[in-house]
């Protein structure tokens, strides 16, 4: 859709704001998104869609997100989704759409396992924060899909991580396999 009329861009900004906080997006990551309202607005029209205030706090940081090897697992199943919905290069920036449409499909995928709050399982993302920053860590390259030749499956690579940049799967079967 071709927003150039200022109706039309009005409007798609208001629809990817419900879009986003329906979500529960963090609003400080929704502001940078849609600059259009301040802060006590967007807390306002959280606190309306949720009954509930946002979360305060910092946003998650990588580290938080894979502190096992099994999260490993299914954050690469998510950003496989999101690589395979996004109709642009994932590593040149972020295809919200895409990201809306990965996070569904995983919340489906693994229904009743997806915590907000702490303590969180090992299924990571545990909410659509988490998976926002990864797809963030992937556009600017701080994490990376890669596929594993030889288990034939895609496997993140997060850098600053204290894990290998290797395949998790195989790594998960070498050592079931000691």
């Amino acid at each position: 859709m071709r927003r150039s009329h200022p109706y039309q861009l009005q409007w798609y900004e208001h629809w990817l704001l419900y879009e986003l906080l329906k979500r529960k997006l963090r609003t400080s990551i929704v502001k940078k998104i849609i600059s259009c309202l301040g802060d006590k607005d967007l807390q306002y029209i959280y606190y309306k869609l949720h009954r509930e205030r946002p979360l305060p706090g910092k946003i998650p940081s990588l580290d938080s997100i894979t502190r096992s090897r099994e999260a490993f697992l299914y954050v690469a199943v998510f950003a496989s989704i999101y690589r395979c919905a996004s109709q642009r290069n994932v590593k040149t920036g972020i295809d919200i759409n895409a990201v809306m449409f990965a996070w569904d499909c995983f919340c489906k995928t693994f229904p009743g396992h997806i915590s907000e709050r702490r303590p969180f399982s090992k299924i990571r993302p545990a909410n659509f924060t988490e998976a926002w920053v990864i797809a963030e860590a992937i556009q600017t390259g701080m994490a990376e899909l890669r596929y594993c030749s030889r288990c034939h499956h895609d496997f993140v690579i997060f850098y600053d991580s204290n894990y290998q940049p290797i395949c998790q799967v195989c790594a998960m079967k070498n050592v079931s396999s000691t």
